[in-house]
């Protein structure tokens, strides 16, 4: 599990590593995920974003930001359940298996939405970005699973 956690993580903040030029300043990435920002500098260095593709990539960065918003609120709320259970029932009950069949729903759908959003930055970005990009998403997936 906590490898599955680790590569949502890490899709993540590859999916808001093109963003860094529209994101740059603003106090509430700041502050919430220092982690992040700092990610988001190196790929945008990486990738050499231009301002075109920033204000391109910053249209598709709404409707990710709404569906991540509404799948970790589904993950939030699941656990509070699994918590409930718990508290409930102990470690192993019919409500324990629904409650985590939940949990796995919203980060698998997570997971997908994150390499959805790759798929659609993919449009905007270079052939050379696109690789790069790759390579990265890859490397750190592969560091993921102890490769």
């Amino acid at each position: 599990m906590k490898n599955i956690t680790q590569i949502i993580f890490f899709l993540i903040i590859i999916a808001l590593a093109g963003f860094a030029g529209v994101w740059i300043g603003q106090s509430t990435l700041i502050n919430s995920n220092q982690e992040a920002v700092d990610m988001h500098f190196i790929f945008h260095d990486e990738l050499n974003v231009t301002t075109q593709q920033e204000q391109q990539l910053s249209d598709i960065e709404k409707e990710y930001k709404r569906l991540k918003a509404l799948y970790q609120g589904q993950m939030k709320t699941a656990n509070l359940e699994l918590a409930q259970a718990i508290n409930d029932d102990g470690y192993e009950s019919p409500e324990i298996e629904a409650v985590i069949h939940k949990i796995h729903q919203a980060m698998g759908a997570l997971q997908k939405l994150s390499l959805k959003h790759l798929a659609d930055m993919q449009k905007i970005l270079s052939d050379e970005q696109n690789k790069k990009l790759q390579e990265m998403v890859v490397e750190q997936l592969e560091r993921n699973a102890g490769k």
